[in-house]
């Protein structure tokens, strides 16, 4: 991606946002990379571009399940992000932003989204950085139900072949940058403070992404879940998360929870939207992604992972993974590793 002119004025009340969290100040890109991440879960490489010194800034805080994070880099640098799976990653850029996704370049001024499913390359200001928001998918589902008062029609997935741009970017600026403010504070907030602003960021973040939910937000009933399904499909979900790493047929699955096999595939396509043996595959997937990026269990291996969660064949493994997540297993596994920088 080809430099960018920066204009010299940073976006309003935002230098320090987090000052009074500092996490680290480093020349070393392992060592800004390593704060980040610590935060985010989302293990991106950072490569400096150029033969600039970084010098490298990272502020940030966890406020209940969302990381919060600041960083600068005093240097130029390419950040590569993989898919987020299930995290869920808002990027606000406190200066211009160069941004490669799923084949769209953009420069990106306004808060937006990673891609569940492909990988995002960006090249922030370097004195400004971004403002960094990562939440779990699992913990913004229950936040939207919250706010519906009724089940999601699907799990969350921001897999949008187009950029995944914020809605109502200047609220959502406005939101986050003040709460931030309070939260940079030198003074701990209260309890009471830390909920309130905790509500706040997860319902902008959820106003912002409104136009990527799709099926997530829609009545249940427009993608063919009444509810959450009959008794006998949450007991089959919960032998499938028990019994990952075993050989599970759907004859087995009916047997456990005593129905037939054709009346289980008619439970699943009814109200999970898949037949049982895709919603198996996408579980043991989920798990391995998490298995590998488990940067401090050492030792693993693609192969051993794989057959971890009940995948026997390598090959076969790598293709479903790969269609998933946008990348290779190995170049999951690898940015985990002592030489991911």
């Amino acid at each position: 991606m080809a430099a960018v002119s920066l204009p010299s004025d940073p976006l309003p009340g935002t230098r320090g946002i987090l000052g009074g969290r500092p996490l680290v100040r480093s020349s070393s890109p392992t060592v800004i990379r390593e704060a980040v991440d610590g935060l985010t879960r989302e293990h991106h490489v950072l490569r400096l571009r150029g033969r600039r010194e970084l010098a490298g800034a990272v502020d940030g805080l966890a406020l209940g399940p969302l990381g919060i994070v600041h960083v600068a880099y005093g240097a130029p640098v390419l950040v590569d992000s993989p898919p987020s799976g299930r995290q869920v990653v808002v990027v606000l850029p406190l200066g211009p932003m160069e941004v490669e996704s799923n084949g769209h370049r953009w420069v990106a001024r306004e808060p937006f989204a990673l891609s569940s499913c492909h990988s995002t390359a960006m090249s922030p200001d370097l004195e400004r950085g971004a403002l960094v928001g990562s939440v779990p998918a699992d913990a913004v589902e229950a936040h939207l139900e919250s706010l519906l008062a009724r089940p999601l029609g699907a799990p969350l997935e921001l897999s949008s072949e187009r950029p995944l741009r914020l809605a109502s970017p200047t609220l959502v600026q406005s939101a986050w940058f003040e709460a931030c403010r309070v939260l940079g504070a030198t003074a701990e907030p209260d309890d009471v403070t830390q909920r309130a602003l905790l509500s706040s960021l997860m319902s902008t973040m959820a106003m912002g992404l409104a136009p990527h939910l799709g099926p997530t937000v829609a009545s249940p009933h427009a993608v063919g879940m009444a509810d959450p399904g009959p008794r006998y499909v949450r007991e089959a979900q919960r032998v499938m998360e028990a019994h990952l790493g075993e050989d599970l047929r759907v004859e087995d699955l009916a047997a456990a929870v005593r129905i037939s096999p054709r009346q289980l595939h008619a439970a699943f396509a009814e109200h999970v939207g898949m037949p049982p043996a895709q919603y198996l595959r996408r579980l043991r997937l989920e798990r391995a992604r998490s298995l590998l990026l488990d940067a401090a269990a050492g030792g693993r291996t693609v192969a051993s992972v794989a057959a971890r969660v009940g995948f026997s064949h390598l090959g076969r493994f790598a293709a479903y993974y790969t269609e998933r997540f946008g990348e290779p297993p190995s170049a999951t596994l690898r940015r985990t590793g002592p030489s991911g920088s």
